[in-house]
């Protein structure tokens, strides 16, 4: 039970650079989906969808 402060430290510690991380790579990624889901690609303009099940 000596050693339980420090277990505790460093868990604490990991959830802070876990959370510190994942908010940092969210902010990364955002600008790139953002850009993906504004951009259509070229396959998809001005074509009508298909319809299935008619001959």
């Amino acid at each position: 039970m000596r050693n339980l402060p420090a277990f505790v430290a460093v868990g604490v510690l990991g959830v802070v650079l876990g959370l510190l991380g994942s908010v940092g790579l969210a902010n990364v990624l955002s600008p790139s989906a953002q850009e993906a889901a504004a951009t259509v690609p070229a396959s998809e303009q001005g074509t009508e969808a298909p319809v299935y099940g008619t001959r």
